[in-house]
């Protein structure tokens, strides 16, 4: 008996994800949790097991293929002595079907007719449909949603914007109440196939940097301020500690001179993210550090939680587990999820500075680059002192130039004067 195998829902929101690997053959034997394949959300990476012993019939998806939520991924021929009842009570479990083709409306050749919603009235969307939204330049507002409840779904906006599109080259539509989208969508380039190269299809972590990084240039207006510091005492302290068996790196001091810092009233707003669809900024009362670390796969952020909270030895045991954790690839998604502010850092291979991007929608990234011996005139005598350029780069329409500078001057007080950033934990 063939049995259909559905994306299961993995997380609240998520409507899609992307398969990245695939852990079987077809007309291979499978038992129960087996596992299948792999697959890739906006919030957490999963294995999924196969929840019936049998063979594979058919696998439905390519590698890098987005897979909604509630499609048929794989055809199992279950194993003699299935019983119908039990396959009936799998198929029940399921989520509905996803991949059951939509009826499709005939393309309009006037306005489509606008949703009413009070301005206040918060329209119910997943966010990848948000995100779907913002790419086509689609006003959700104003988007009628055929979901349950009226929940407006990627099938919605898609349908909206190619009313819209259909809408304006008709001549027989120029209704002055037709609405009228942010922005039009953006034709991809094709590039054409030329002699001498190798193509490869934009899929896992790379296609999620991809389109992280696209949607900060899209939505922050960025600025990046350069300041060079003494880290002179630091690598002292950090020396003294591996003598006395506690390794580490400078990194735990900076998350601290960085949590310092964003508790200053005065830098509230770094320590915040802006709710476009509601027009509402967002203080966050919690201080989870984000690091960037370098993987094979690409670039990763684990999440140091609540580093307000924690010591100097706390700090540098969780970001060696994370650190870890990231080369290996086994951190599960909610340790990569819900930073707060973020730290990059090129290390050995820093270069004087760089223009880190904003991790989205966060206000603000601190980028620390190579720290090396410099002369420097101290006291009107020149010596040489260990020094680093840290650049900060920032969200305009929320951190302003002074505020963004005074920051980054509050963060290097503490690192070139540990003693002031130690009577604060006192």
């Amino acid at each position: 008996m063939a049995f259909e195998f559905k994306l299961p829902d993995i997380g609240e929101g998520v409507v899609e994800g992307e398969l990245t690997k695939w852990l079987v053959e077809d007309g291979q034997e499978v038992s129960e949790d087996t596992p299948l394949f792999e697959v890739l959300t906006d919030k957490v990476s999963a294995t999924i097991p196969s929840p019936r012993k049998g063979r594979v019939s058919k696998r439905h998806f390519q590698e890098g293929d987005m897979v909604p939520v509630g499609s048929v991924v794989v055809t199992l021929e279950l194993a003699a002595g299935a019983g119908a009842a039990q396959v009936a009570a799998s198929i029940a479990q399921s989520p509905a079907t996803a991949a059951t083709a939509p009826v499709v409306a005939p393309v309009a050749t006037t306005a489509p007719i606008a949703a009413t919603r009070a301005a206040d009235d918060k329209v119910r969307a997943a966010p990848a449909t948000r995100k779907l939204a913002r790419e086509l330049g689609v006003e959700l507002q104003i988007v009628p949603g055929t979901g349950e409840y009226g929940r407006v779904t990627r099938d919605d906006v898609q349908n909206w914007a190619s009313q819209i599109v259909a809408s304006a080259a008709s001549p027989n539509s120029r209704s002055a109440s037709a609405p009228t989208p942010a922005r039009p969508p953006v034709a991809a380039t094709t590039l054409a196939q030329g002699p001498d190269e190798e193509r490869q299809k934009l899929k896992g972590l790379r296609r999620k940097i991809y389109a992280k990084m696209r949607e900060s240039k899209d939505h922050a207006a960025h600025f990046t301020y350069v300041e060079e510091v003494d880290f002179t005492e630091i690598i002292a302290m950090q020396a003294a500690l591996t003598q006395a068996g506690l390794k580490t790196t400078f990194l735990p001091f900076v998350l601290k001179a960085v949590v310092l810092s964003l508790l200053k009233p005065e830098f509230a707003y770094l320590n915040a993210q802006i709710d476009e669809a509601a027009g509402e900024i967002v203080v966050k009362k919690r201080y989870h550090i984000g690091v960037a670390a370098a993987t094979d796969p690409g670039l990763v952020v684990p999440v140091v939680r609540d580093v307000d909270r924690k010591s100097i030895r706390q700090l540098i045991e969780e970001v060696r587990e994370l650190g870890n954790g990231a080369r290996a690839g086994t951190l599960p998604g909610e340790a990569l999820a819900g930073s707060t502010f973020t730290i990059t850092s090129l290390g050995k291979i820093g270069g004087m500075f760089a223009t880190p991007i904003v991790n989205y929608p966060e206000s603000a990234i601190l980028g620390l680059h190579k720290v090396e011996p410099r002369p420097v005139v101290v006291d009107g005598q020149i010596v040489i002192r260990d020094r680093m350029y840290m650049s900060c780069s920032f969200d305009h329409r929320l951190i302003d130039g002074h505020v963004g500078a005074a920051f980054v001057q509050s963060v290097r007080s503490y690192l070139e004067q540990p003693a002031l950033m130690l009577a604060e934990l006192a």
